[in-house]
């Protein structure tokens, strides 16, 4: 086993010592930040299977730039005494700490979500290095991808018009996916679920917000294209932007 494969079963194990999960079934996937896996759910979960998404450990991730995704308001000064200057100096401590805030990001970004009612999984539980949550499937079938969904030209106009809820909805409660196209999107039985949260920001303290606000809807519209849909996202964006600021108190 690598290292790698030796971080993933140790995150694992914790969710089955909790008694969260009582086994690993499969792999689902492997991203850039991290891998899913298909767990059989303890009874108290009120499911039968469960997804465990374990990240991969800082020096084995490749998230597109952490800096972009980190906020207008730097975390290394939001967080005092040791624990900052060990993020401030990139020590094994630090790389540690901050791999755990992006989980951590992620854990309570979907709990809020779902909470308001949008279409992200439902949250089990999180540790240091993985999230636990909803499985969105049938048994060892797993929901596709919207990018290799198969939609009918009517389906397509209502999941457009749903994603751009989320997106509305998201922003109002203060968070822009950051990463969002086709292949975090979900499609399964009429449902759309967004999903992989890692990368969130919240609009209040990101430079980067506005930007990253259009590029998802430009990226998802990138999908609808084939239906003759136009994302015409920088319209978008600058409508949706405009709304929520003038929202804010």
């Amino acid at each position: 086993m690598t290292e790698a494969d030796d971080e993933a079963a140790a995150a694992l194990d914790e969710f089955v010592a909790e008694g969260q999960i009582t086994s690993v079934l499969s792999i689902i996937k492997t991203g850039k930040e991290a891998s899913a896996y298909l767990c059989r759910a303890h009874p108290s979960l009120g499911a039968k299977y469960a997804v465990a998404k374990v990240y991969f450990g800082r020096k084995h991730r490749n998230f597109a730039n952490d800096a972009t995704y980190a906020g207008g308001r730097s975390i290394m000064q939001a967080i005092p005494g040791q624990v900052g200057r060990a993020l401030k100096n990139k020590s094994e401590a630090g790389r540690k700490f901050q791999s755990a805030l992006w989980v951590d990001r992620e854990f309570e970004t979907l709990f809020t979500l779902r909470d308001a009612g949008l279409d992200v999984p439902d949250v089990y539980a999180c540790t240091e290095a993985a999230v636990l949550m909803e499985y969105v499937g049938d048994g060892s079938v797993a929901a596709p991808q919207l990018q290799h969904a198969d939609l009918d030209p009517a389906e397509a106009e209502a999941t457009w018009a749903r994603l751009l809820w989320n997106i509305e909805e998201m922003l109002r409660l203060d968070v822009v996916h950051g990463d969002l196209s086709a292949y975090n999107v979900l499609a399964w039985k009429g449902r759309t679920v967004l999903i992989d949260f890692p990368q969130a920001v919240d609009p209040r303290f990101s430079d980067a917000a506005r930007d990253l606000l259009e590029r998802d809807i430009r990226n998802l519209g990138r999908y609808f294209e084939r239906f003759g849909i136009d994302a015409d996202a920088t319209r978008r964006a600058n409508d949706l932007w405009w709304r929520w600021k003038r929202g804010r108190p």
